[in-house]
């Protein structure tokens, strides 16, 4: 009998795991640079940190789609894995996240940061092909996987020339696309599809060991706790060297002034 442990995959979960592997192996920090507010990660782990970020949060989006809709989180493609799998009334798509931080994003067929090519377009299109040939085959027929990349919270997204087979959106505008999207599955076939989207049979991975879920949030949830310290040390000391430097601009005001009158 096919087991079914797909659904109990969290949102980020490869991420996160990836994060708190490698901050347990980072060497911790020194005294003056904990109150320095250096960056508690590793270079290692940078890249994960900010994807994780970006797929709990859409994660959470796509809980709040309603009962007619099915998400399942971190679904296993071999070598990669796909942040989210949305299978509603408006059909099944396969969510890539992109979080770039507060940046401008340019769509001209591929993805645009602040001026620089990603392989955001051609990752989310290349795992929506893979999720579509992995559901065929588990349902002896075709099933449309369309391909969706959600842009986490861009400071302004502007597309010029849409990608051929990957519908780009920022995060903001997420729910409402979905929800105003065209009806074109049934309720019958929705649960259809994600039952064969919840067998282990129909991704390519082994069985994975049992996850203990809260201890990985926890982990997490520590180490978002330590970057947010060091950011907050880092404003308050960029806070002190401001307020020094409007001090000392102000005394040689002073001095200049004092100067003039006194000659």
């Amino acid at each position: 009998m096919d087991g079914r442990g797909v659904r109990d995959r969290i949102a980020a979960q490869s991420a996160m795991a990836a994060v708190v592997a490698a901050q347990s192996d980072a060497p911790a920090r020194s005294g003056v640079a904990r109150m320095l507010g250096v960056s508690p990660l590793a270079p290692d782990s940078r890249d994960e940190y900010r994807e994780a970020l970006g797929e709990l949060l859409v994660g959470d989006m796509l809980e709040n789609l309603g009962q007619r809709w099915d998400v399942l989180h971190d679904i296993p493609l071999g070598s990669s894995t796909l942040d989210h799998l949305v299978i509603g009334p408006a059909g099944v798509f396969a969510v890539r996240v992109a979080n770039h931080g507060e940046r401008d994003v340019v769509v001209d067929r591929q993805l645009f940061v602040s001026g620089e090519p990603t392989d955001d377009v051609a990752e989310a299109a290349r795992q929506a092909d893979l999720a579509g040939e992995h559901l065929s085959v588990a349902a002896g027929e075709a099933v449309r996987v369309r391909a969706l990349l959600v842009v986490v919270a861009p400071r302004r997204l502007v597309e010029r020339r849409a990608p051929v087979s990957v519908r780009v959106v920022a995060s903001g505008d997420l729910e409402r696309m979905l929800q105003r999207a065209p009806r074109v599955l049934p309720g019958d076939e929705v649960a259809r599809v994600s039952d064969l989207a919840d067998l282990e049979s129909t991704w390519p991975t082994a069985r994975p060991e049992p996850l203990d879920v809260r201890g990985l949030h926890r982990s997490f949830a520590l180490v978002r706790q330590e970057v947010r310290s060091a950011l907050v040390r880092r404003l308050l000391w960029a806070g002190v060297a401001l307020s020094a430097g409007f001090v000392g601009l102000w005394i040689l005001v002073a001095r200049a002034v004092a100067s003039v009158v006194s000659s």
